[in-house]
């Protein structure tokens, strides 16, 4: 069976980290803030002061900025025939499993995550491991990318037997 009669390929799904991952970055830059305005103008040291900006400088850019950054940064995208992981800003990297590969798919849950109504979905590969981090409605992921590996495995037995070869052992 060619592509062409497959039909062709659509995504299922277009996902990001959930956004429960920022709960703790954004109370931290509230905090940050919110320290420079009660402490900016009370210390009487001019080198108090461009020290309290620098120390919450620093506290926004790793508190915040950094794991806004890796939030942004991250997409995966499930297709009929494969999830695709892209990671990346600056330096890029780009991972496709074809769903044909995926020997198991599996579910983690931290508390917070629970809490969240997020989870990572772990996608087995014999040797390897590919993890779709932080995902809302994980359940959901999982079992949708279940039912396409069990199609590709459907499919692909389909074609074998129709075009004659034998079972491998």
């Amino acid at each position: 069976m060619s592509q062409s009669e497959r039909g062709p390929e659509s995504v299922v799904a277009d996902l990001r980290p959930s956004v429960g991952m920022l709960v703790l970055p954004t109370i931290l830059l509230v905090a940050a803030v919110g320290a420079v305005a009660y402490f900016l103008f009370r210390v009487p040291e001019p080198w108090q002061r461009w020290a309290v900006a620098g120390g919450a400088g620093l506290v926004v850019l790793f508190g915040f900025i950094v794991p806004l950054w890796f939030w942004a940064s991250r997409r995966y995208t499930v297709t009929t025939r494969r999830t695709i992981l892209r990671e990346g800003m600056v330096v890029r990297r780009r991972r496709e499993i074809l769903h044909a590969r995926v020997v198991e798919v599996g579910l983690r849950r931290t508390p917070m995550q629970a809490f969240a109504g997020s989870g990572d979905v772990i996608l087995q590969l014999g040797g390897h491991t590919a993890v779709l981090r932080s995902v809302r409605t994980p359940g959901l992921v999982q079992a949708a990318i279940v039912d396409l590996v069990d199609a590709e495995r459907t499919d692909r037995e389909v074609r074998r037997l129709r075009s004659g070869e034998q079972p491998r052992l």
